[in-house]
């Protein structure tokens, strides 16, 4: 029986065993600029971002953030205040509703949505720590009815807190409830 010849590709000899010495080939230019990328790549680097210095690990194509330990530190460095809170809300919805002569639902979706993004533009430039901020505007039209609005939620007394105002004139009564939730 005849065996079947095997095509051999590479024409150096294989060593017998694995330890011996192979003598030292030549790299193309590809094969050593794909070994420096390798090599910067998986050093430890540095990059500022929002001008805080962060290291990070690059590994190939994917960046790995660090894992840091627990800080153990539950309270904030800037408590969550709502009477600060409360005028901000109360001077940005006075600004907005001041011009308000009757009630159109498509104008008070839209208004209810530029409320909540000043109020919160204004309240994270207070740079509350460890909170997270919830916004809840409600613009309705006041035509002879009651208005009974209510909110409920799993709330940490010692660490949570909120603040609203309610503005009103002839045509519309409008609400804005600020929530600061602590988040660890």
């Amino acid at each position: 029986m005849n065996k079947p010849q095997i095509k051999q590709d590479n024409p150096e000899p294989m060593p017998k065993n694995r330890h011996s010495i192979t003598p030292p080939t030549r790299l193309s230019k590809l094969q050593v600029d794909n070994a420096e990328r390798r090599k910067t790549l998986s050093k430890f680097s540095m990059i500022g971002i929002n001008g805080s210095p962060m290291f990070f690990h690059r590994r190939g194509d994917r960046l790995k953030m660090p894992k840091y330990q627990n800080t153990f530190r539950l309270l904030p460095f800037k408590p969550f205040h709502a009477l600060a809170v409360d005028k901000i809300v109360r001077d940005v919805m006075e600004t907005k509703l001041l011009a308000i002569t009757s009630y159109e639902p498509d104008h008070a979706s839209k208004l209810c949505l530029e409320i909540a993004a000043d109020v919160l533009k204004a309240v994270e430039k207070k740079d509350y720590d460890r909170r997270k901020l919830v916004v809840q505007v409600n613009i309705i039209q006041r035509y002879r009815q009651g208005i009974c609005a209510a909110f409920q939620c799993l709330w940490d007394v010692e660490h949570d807190n909120y603040s609203y105002h309610v503005s009103e004139n002839d045509h519309v009564h409008a609400w804005c409830c600020v929530f600061g939730i602590y988040y660890d």
